[in-house]
């Protein structure tokens, strides 16, 4: 425990705040000024909480010092911590908390509210955060400017959706402290206003306000246009501008409107985005003069779609021919040239209108030579520190700060080594150097920081406790991660060391044995007497053991003989064996390198993100294991190994800062990469952000240049590290085509055939599909090329799965491309030979049938609650639909009860209850400030009953008390349905349906049920509800019931409109992926005779519509030999 924090909590003790109750704590006292300053001292930075693992399975935060630190809080706000400190130790708004800020001041409440509004404190992105409310009751109450954050805005936008239209609280809207409705609409124009200059996200509830507004008459259309019109002029979003647009619409520009903007708009047409050319460009085509005609069909030339091209030429044909008609050819000859037939066609259609002749050249692009020879693999350099210098470590503390992330490469590892090295000599000449470390940081830096500055650090990485085993009480240690520990450890007392065991030898952060030797003979000449634990340990991990030779290993036996080092663990305790005799670093490292790490196999099951799952070896098991949260550490831990360290290759993501740095790291190692990170640096040209594109593409060069990526390698399975379906297509093809332009096609042709190949071995074609595709007609030429020229064999050519796509019908852009190469080939005389295509597939037991259809637990009895329901479907975001559900129950008859499971799943699936809102028998919530009840199952009462408290057994806010009653039918039902929302709201789902299965709830039966009655909603997508099996197989021996159910409706449907639903063909397209394991299934009994039959196929198959389904069930039928 931090001792200032301590004495801060005996000073909050002394004044009576932990016995006072919350709501009455202003009326205390704060203390004389001398415990202001030691209490303000003690909280103004510093965790309150720290992980601790609470049982086998489950972590969580526990506080370090014994208080209420909701009180502590506010005592800290009240004794002076600053605005951004208040706001990171508040827990939730309230009344309280309120006043105390209020106290402190105008400024301080402005401070207050630009940390408090932050993206990372609310659960959805535009949902409120968590001390949103208390901002805006702050800004309102005292009159405050409004703040230029987008944050505070999308909190005033939350709230605003709730207080004035019929959006539903979420998660963080606490009824016990709401501003006043009147308070929004006092100052209604002025957030309208600012929230538009401050570019807020109009994809989310700001949008809806604004119509909101208009319509209310809080706010003139004129004025709306004006604030639209602004917005879309510095919108950086497409989804925004698209949904300003939609304002508009909603407000109802005109036409006469959009013409009189025609120089405003003319910009945003060229931005080549779908809902501005629908919108803007026909209006202007037809109807503006000859002299902006011109200039808005240039900027109209950006359109991408296929139906917006077609609308821009159909307005053309809808007006007279210009007089200066030949200005026009060029822009004419752009359309003419596109790829769909049917573009081609309206611009003759314009050309022949207009009297024009367009003479087209036969362009043919040149072979750039973009499959090229791998280049030799290269020599890796020794690492090197630099000049030592103050002014050097400046430089380099300069260059790590800039980073949002701290990164173990070679940058931070010369930084490292400097600060020991000037530290170990002169300590006040470091300090100096390092003064500018902020000591709030969380990477471990702050340690150095806390050295530099002189301040006292009583936190350790590691933890003691005591905690209880069931019979006695027990020490338990929990040991932080080796990067984290390492940082900490030599950072607090980086002037002690004589050096860093752990500095690379080589750029690659590899560690030779002879340096690791002199190091530790360099201890011992300076009389230290042991060696930091994780400092060890990271060497001993970055040992390259392939390279040691047997001379290496003879010297380091000779020069250690008798050193005698103690290994000091960051507890203060040195590390020893089971006899309880001192652990050597010398003899450790001599045990290690006749028992090393051994890299294991990648097991996409076993390799997850949040653990590393890793055999220590035997020599390393006195060791404090430290490599269970290091996932994409790996490389830096081990950088001899492949796969298993690579993991930190991936595609960027919002958060991933460090993608950059990373590659360029591993662009020094001394080996090529292999199979599963190539795969995914292909994948991390996907999506550059500005941020990290440069280091992305200087590291891609930087390693083909040192042979480090290899062509061939890449291998789809490794795809995001899943093993899963592959995803985005669209913008991995964006990726392998700009590494192609970059002259490395050789790397990317084979996984772009390989995706071709999987894509027709799933249940459907994959999305993005078509853009690989045309990423392979692209570059055909590139490959013949090559091929002629000997660089590579025709093998390269083969492109099977391309072949096979061509034979399909339809006219889908990728058969049309896949077309498109097969053509070519055949002109070239690489003649396709056109066998006979077999629909049916092979009808051979499948060999892992046994893995695939798993055994089912012992099913569990049905619970009727006779609760009746009717579903509406709402909008959580623009396109993300979740379900809402009227619960009348059958001794309420006057309430309904509205619930929806979206974002928070732990209600529903650890305590087995369900909070909704009460509504009247129209579906109308009859109080919105009403705080939400509980719903859940009774077995005494056998009924569903009600709750004003979560926590209905204690009657109380908070956490159910003891274990969840068991689930009716309503809850299962609702469970099963949010399968088909869209959204991020279907990990959850799928994560709760895996554990109803599992625990029982869910049998093949009671979900026949379910899908049954869900089947009766035209609300709830059938193909939504069973995409799940899609990707999961071994929940298909539950789940083929919900495809035979479906199948039997849509045959139902089929027979009564004389074709089958549009919906019947994801099904189908599953059954037919499964059809093997379906009718194995039957032969073993595992599927009853009933739904053997497939009721409801043969209609479907029967059917005389023209639909793909028809072809679909017929092949169906065949396959599993139907009569």
């Amino acid at each position: 425990m931090a001792s200032k924090l301590e004495k801060a909590a005996e000073i909050y003790r002394s004044l009576g705040y932990e016995e006072t109750d919350f709501d009455d704590i202003l009326n205390l006292g704060i203390g004389s000024k001398e415990e202001q300053k030691e209490a303000r001292e003690g909280l103004k930075s510093g965790d309150w909480t720290e992980i601790k693992q609470l049982s086998d399975n489950t972590y969580g935060f526990v506080s370090v010092v014994d208080v209420d630190l909701e009180k502590l809080a506010i005592f800290a706000i009240r004794v002076g911590v600053d605005a951004k400190r208040a706001a990171n130790i508040l827990r939730r708004s309230s009344e309280v908390a309120l006043k105390a800020i209020e106290e402190r001041g105008e400024t301080f409440a402005i401070n207050f509210i630009q940390a408090a509004c932050a993206s990372n404190r609310r659960i959805w992105e535009h949902s409120l955060s968590v001390l949103g409310m208390l901002a805006l009751k702050l800004v309102h109450e005292m009159n405050l400017e409004i703040p230029e954050s987008v944050e505070y805005m999308k909190d005033w936008a939350a709230t605003a959706a709730i207080l004035l239209t019929s959006k539903r609280k979420d998660y963080n809207f606490d009824e016990r402290f709401v501003i006043e409705k009147e308070e929004i609409l006092r100052r209604f124009k002025e957030h309208i206003e600012a929230g538009v200059a401050l570019n807020v996200p109009a994809t989310g509830p700001f949008s809806d306000i604004l119509i909101w507004g208009v319509q209310n008459n809080l706010i003139s259309k004129d004025t709306a246009m004006e604030q639209v019109f602004y917005g879309l002029s510095i919108a950086q979003r497409p989804g925004d501008r698209k949904e300003y647009v939609n304002v508009l619409e909603q407000i109802g520009i005109t036409d006469e409107e959009i013409k009189s903007r025609v120089e405003t708009i003319i910009p945003l047409l060229g931005l080549g985005e779908t809902a501005l050319m629908e919108r803007f460009a026909p209006v202007l085509i037809e109807s503006v003069t000859e002299d902006w005609l011109y200039t808005i069909l240039i900027s109209c030339s950006s359109a991408k779609v296929k139906k917006i091209k077609k609308l821009i030429l159909k307005s053309v044909l809808k007006r007279e021919k210009p007089k200066s008609v030949k200005e026009y050819e060029d822009w004419l000859t752009f359309y003419k040239q596109d790829e769909d037939k049917s573009i081609v066609k309206l611009a003759g259609s314009i050309e022949k209108a207009w009297g024009l002749e367009i003479v087209q050249e036969d362009i043919k692009e040149e072979v750039q030579g973009l499959w090229r020879e791998t280049p030799k693999l290269w020599e890796v350099r020794r690492f090197e520190i630099g000049e030592t210098s103050p002014e050097n470590l400046t430089d380099l503390l300069a260059v790590i700060s800039d980073r949002k992330e701290y990164i173990d490469d070679v940058a931070f590892e010369r930084f490292i080594a400097m600060a020991n090295n000037i530290a170990h000599k002169n300590p006040d000449e470091a300090k100096i150097s390092l003064s500018g470390i902020t000591i709030n940081d969380s990477s471990g830096i702050w340690a150095l920081g806390r050295w530099a500055k002189n301040i006292e650090n009583n936190v350790c990485p590691d933890s003691k406790t005591n905690e209880w085993n069931g019979e006695k009480e027990v020490l338990k240690i929990s040991y932080s991660g080796l990067v984290y520990t390492r940082r900490v450890v030599l950072f607090e007392s980086i002037d002690k060391w004589p050096c860093i065991l752990s500095t690379p030898s080589y750029e690659d952060l590899s560690i030779s044995l002879p340096d690791l030797t002199d190091r530790l003979i360099r201890y011992k000449n300076e009389n230290f007497l042991y060696v930091a634990e994780p400092d060890l340990q990271f060497a001993i991990t970055r040992l390259d053991i392939e390279r040691i030779t047997k001379e290496d290993k003879k010297s380091f036996l000779e020069k250690t003989d008798g050193l005698k080092l103690k290994i000091l663990l960051p507890l203060g305790d040195f590390l020893k064996d089971e006899s309880g005799e001192d652990i050597f670093a010398e003899e450790i490292i001599k045990e290690y390198l006749d028992d090393p790490y051994v890299e294991p196999e990648f097991l996409f099951e076993k390799n997850t993100y949040w653990r590393v799952d890793i055999d220590v070896p035997e020599s390393l098991k006195a060791f404090p294991f430290r490599l269970s949260w290091c996932y994409e550490d790996m490389y830096s831990i081990f950088p001899t190994w492949g796969d298993y360290s690579l993991t930190a290759i991936r595609r960027d993501s919002e958060a991933y800062h460090s993608q950059g740095i990373n590659l360029r790291q591993i662009a020094k190692r001394r080996k090529p990469l292999t199979k599963g990170a190539m795969m995914n640096w292909i994948a991390a040209w996907s999506n550059l952000s500005d941020e990290r594109a440069a280091d992305v593409i200087a590291a891609t060069h930087e390693a083909w240049e040192r042979g480090l990526l290899l062509p061939g390698i890449a291998d789809i399975s490794y795809l995001d590290w899943s093993g899963g379906t592959p995803s985005n297509l669209a913008s991995l093809a964006f990726a392998m085509d700009n590494m192609a332009k970059d002259g490395m096609l050789s790397l990317v042709w084979k996984a772009a055939c390989d995706i071709v190949e999987v894509s027709l071995m799933s249940p459907r074609i994959l999305s993005g599909t078509a853009e690989i595709v045309k990423f392979i007609r692209d570059y055909i030429d590139e490959v013949i090329f090559a091929v002629e020229k000997s660089i590579i064999s025709k093998n390269a050519l083969e492109m099977n799965a391309v072949k096979s796509l061509a034979k399909k019908s339809g006219s889908s852009k990728a058969v049309e491309y896949a077309k498109e190469i097969v053509n070519k080939l055949n002109s070239i005389g690489m003649d396709i030979k056109e066998e006979k295509h077999d629909e049916v597939q092979n009808q051979n037991t499948p060999n892992d049938f046994d893995e695939v259809w798993v055994a089912l637990p012992e099913a569990k009895i049905l619970i009727n609650d006779n609760v009746k329901f009717d579903i509406n479907v709402f909008e959580v975001r623009k396109g993300d639909k979740a379900f809402s559900f009227n619960l009348q129950l059958p001794d309420i008859s006057d309430r309904l009860f509205q619930v929806y499971i979206y974002g928070w799943f732990y209600g529903i699936q650890k305590e087995a209850q369900m909070s909704g809102a009460v509504a009247d028998s129209d579906g109308k919530i009859i109080d919105e400030k009403e705080k939400s009840v509980w719903l859940h199952y009774d077995p005494e009462k056998k009924k569903v009953v009600v709750s004003k408290y979560r926590n209905w057994r204690g009657e109380k806010e908070g956490p159910l008390e003891g274990d969840s009653t068991p689930y009716s039918k309503i809850f299962l039902t609702i469970a099963v349905s949010t399968l088909a929302q869209d959204g991020e709201s279907i990990y959850g789902a799928k994560s709760l349906f895996r554990q109803l299965v599992d625990s029982g709830d869910l049998s093949v039966e009671n979900l026949r049920e379910i899908m049954r009655e869900l089947l009766l909603h035209e609300d709830i997508s059938p193909a939504k509800l069973v995409r799940i099996v899609e990707k999961e197989n071994k929940l298909l021996s539950i789940c083929y019931v919900m495809l035979i159910e479906c199948i039997k409706y849509a045959g139902k449907m089929a027979a009564e409109n004389k074709k089958p639903p549009v919906w019947v063909n994801r099904v189908l397209d599953i059954c037919i992926y499964y059809a093997d394991y379906l009718r194995e299934a039957v032969n073993r009994g595992y599927i009853s005779g009933e739904d053997a039959k497939w009721q409801g196929l043969l209609e479907i198959a029967n059917s005389t519509a023209k639909s793909a389904a028809v072809n679909k069930a017929k092949s169906l039928v065949k396959i599993l030999e139907l009569g």
